[in-house]
C-alpha cells in the first residue's frame, strides 16, 4: 500500500526501520528529486507534468526509469546541433533562391502562414522556402494522386524508382529486413549501379532491425545510407523520443510521395495510404529531405541540380491525355494498376507541405490540425490509427460538432498499439455526447491518416492525432486544395466507413467496468504517449 512516510507507525508515533523502509525511502527521495526537472521541462503542459509527478511518487523506481528513458528532454543538445545544421543549409537554400530569383517571388507573394489561412496561394516557382517553423507557402500547378492502399503505394514507389535518371531520396521511419524491405533494397542498389544517386535515411529506432549486412549491398553499389539519431552503445541515455516519423520518397525532383506507408511486409496486410505528388510541391518535399539529410550526414544538398527540371513536366501536359499516365516503367505500372481498378486519377491541386518536429517551438502540425477543425463549416472527416487528443483538439472537435459541422472519426478496431487505443476510447463519451460520429474499422489494422475538410481541403501525411506526432516526432504533412480531389477522398472515407462499426453512446456507456478501468488508467498516461 502506498504510504507517504514508509516505516512510520501513526499509532505509536515510532519508526520501524527495515530494509524495505530503506528501499521505499530511497525511491521516495529519487522521485521527489526528479520533480524539479519535470516542472522545468513540462511546465507548459500541466497535465503532462502532473501525470509524471504522480508516476514518480506512486512508482518511484519505475517512474524514474520511464522519465529517464522517454520523459526527459534529451534533445536539448541535439536541438542546438539541428538548429546549427538548419541554419547552415538555410543559408545555402537562400543563396540558391537568389540565383533563381525566388526571393523576389517570395517577397511579391507575401504568403500567409497556415495559422492565418489555409488558402494563401503562391504561384509555382523553382524554389519555395519554408520559414523557421517548417511552414511552406501553398502553390499552384501540382498534380496529386491518392494511393489508397499499401500495395498500390509500393507499386507506385517501385515504378518511380525504376524510372529514376538522376537521384532517389528515400526517407522512412520503418524499414525492415523482410521481403518488402529486401525488394526495395535490391531495387535501390540496382539504380545505384546504373549511376543514379541514391540516398537513404531511416530512423534508428523505427528501423532498428536494419543491420550492416542488410545495408552493405547498397553501399557496395554506390548508394549512401544513414540512420537518423542513432542510439550509441556507450551512451547512458536511450533516445526513444524525437524520432523521424516522416515517410518521403523523391525521384529526380519531379515526383514525390508521402503518407503513412512504411517499408515492411506488415503494411501489405494493413489499411494505409499515401499520395503521389508532381509539380513544384515536390521541391518542398525535397527541402524537407535535404534538411534531415544534412542533419544526419552533414552533406549539403542545396544545389540547383536537385531543384531543377520541372519545366519539362507541366501538370497541364500530364493531365491532357485524360489518364495521367507517364512513360516507361511508370506507364506500365499505372496500366496494370488501372486494370485492377485501384489507381485513382491524378488531379490538379494547390498544395503545401507543413513539417514539424521537437525542435519546433510552435508545434506547427498541432496548430494546423487545430486550425482545420476550428475553421470547418460543413464537414470534417478524420481517419487516424492513434487518437489521443489533447484538451485543445478535444475542445475544437466538440465545438465543431456543436456548430453543426458533420464530424466523423474512423479509428481501428484492432490496433498495433493497444494502450494508445485504450487511451483514445476514454475520450469517446465526451465526443459522442455532442454529436461526433465515431467508427471502428473492422477489416484489418488501420494505419492511414486522412482529414477531409469541408469541400476543398485534404490533409495527408505521416502525423497521427496524438501527442507523439504533435510534439515528440519529426513529421511531414501535405495540405491539398482541390474540390475534385476532396470529393474523391470523401468517397474513399465513406467506403471505409461502410466497413466500420459505428459506436453508439448508450452501448459505449454500458461497457464493462474492467474495460472502463483500463481506459481510465491508459488515459492517465495519455500526456506521456
Amino acid at each position: 500500500m502506498f504510504e507517504f512516510f514508509p516505516g512510520f507507525d501513526p499509532a505509536t508515533f515510532e519508526w520501524n526501520w527495515t530494509w524495505w523502509t530503506t528501499v521505499a525511502w530511497s525511491g521516495r527521495v529519487l522521485g521527489i528529486a526528479l520533480i524539479p526537472t519535470v516542472l522545468l521541462q513540462r511546465g507548459t503542459r500541466p497535465m503532462a507534468a502532473l501525470a509524471w509527478i504522480l508516476t514518480l511518487l506512486a512508482m518511484p523506481f519505475i517512474g524514474a526509469a520511464l522519465w529517464w528513458i522517454i520523459g526527459r528532454n534529451h534533445m536539448r543538445r541535439r536541438k542546438r546541433r539541428r538548429s546549427r545544421a538548419q541554419a547552415r543549409i538555410s543559408r545555402s537554400f537562400h543563396d540558391l533562391a537568389r540565383g533563381s530569383d525566388a526571393d523576389a517571388a517570395v517577397a511579391a507573394d507575401s504568403p500567409l502562414s497556415p495559422l492565418n489561412s489555409l488558402s494563401a496561394i503562391s504561384p509555382a516557382r523553382n524554389l519555395v522556402l519554408h520559414d523557421e517553423h517548417g511552414i511552406f507557402p501553398p502553390i499552384r500547378d501540382n498534380l496529386a494522386r491518392p494511393l489508397p492502399s499499401s500495395a498500390v503505394a509500393f507499386d507506385a514507389f517501385e515504378a518511380a524508382i525504376r524510372d529514376a535518371k538522376h537521384h532517389i531520396h528515400f526517407e522512412f521511419f520503418i524499414w525492415r529486413e523482410d521481403a518488402t524491405g529486401q525488394r526495395f533494397r535490391d531495387l535501390l542498389a540496382e539504380r545505384a549501379r546504373a549511376g543514379v544517386e541514391v540516398r537513404i535515411l531511416y530512423d534508428a529506432i523505427g528501423s532498428s532491425s536494419i543491420r550492416k549486412r542488410f545495408i552493405k549491398p547498397l553501399l557496395d553499389a554506390g548508394a549512401s545510407a544513414a540512420p537518423f539519431l542513432p542510439v550509441r552503445l556507450l551512451e547512458r541515455r536511450l533516445r526513444v523520443n524525437f524520432r523521424n516519423h516522416r515517410k518521403l520518397l523523391i525521384i529526380d525532383g519531379e515526383v514525390g510521395f508521402t503518407g503513412g506507408v512504411n517499408i515492411a511486409d506488415d503494411y501489405l496486410e494493413w489499411f494505409d495510404m499515401a499520395v503521389e505528388l508532381r509539380g513544384p510541391i515536390v521541391y518542398q518535399l525535397q527541402e524537407v529531405f535535404a534538411e534531415d539529410w544534412h542533419f544526419a550526414t552533414g552533406e549539403d544538398l542545396a544545389e540547383e541540380r536537385y531543384f531543377s527540371g520541372l519545366s519539362d513536366h507541366s501538370p497541364a501536359a500530364i493531365e491532357a491525355d485524360d489518364t495521367g499516365a507517364l512513360t516507361g516503367q511508370t506507364a506500365r505500372a499505372e496500366e496494370s494498376m488501372r486494370e485492377r481498378g485501384d489507381l485513382p486519377r491524378a488531379i490538379p491541386t494547390v498544395a503545401r507541405i507543413v513539417a514539424s518536429g521537437p525542435d519546433d517551438t510552435l508545434d506547427t502540425i498541432h496548430k494546423m490540425f487545430f486550425l482545420a477543425i476550428t475553421s470547418a463549416t460543413e464537414r470534417l472527416y478524420l481517419i487516424t490509427p492513434y487518437f489521443v487528443p489533447d484538451s485543445a483538439i478535444m475542445a475544437a472537435l466538440q465545438t465543431a460538432s456543436m456548430r453543426g459541422v458533420d464530424v466523423r472519426i474512423i479509428v481501428p478496431q484492432q490496433s498495433d498499439v493497444p494502450i494508445t487505443q485504450h487511451a483514445g476510447r476514454s475520450y469517446w463519451e465526451g465526443l459522442l455526447e455532442v454529436g461526433v460520429r465515431i467508427f471502428e474499422y473492422r477489416d484489418r489494422v488501420l494505419h492511414a491518416k486522412l482529414i477531409v475538410h469541408d469541400r476543398d481541403h485534404i490533409f495527408m501525411g505521416s502525423a497521427n492525432m496524438d501527442i507523439r506526432s504533435f510534439r515528440l516526432n519529426f513529421e511531414a504533412n501535405c495540405v491539398l486544395e482541390s474540390h475534385p480531389l476532396n470529393r474523391q477522398m470523401c468517397r474513399l472515407f465513406l467506403e471505409t466507413q461502410s466497413r466500420s462499426t459505428e459506436i453508439e453512446l448508450d452501448a459505449h456507456r454500458a461497457r464493462p467496468y474492467r474495460t472502463r478501468l483500463m481506459e481510465g488508467f491508459a488515459r492517465l498516461l495519455s500526456p506521456l504517449l
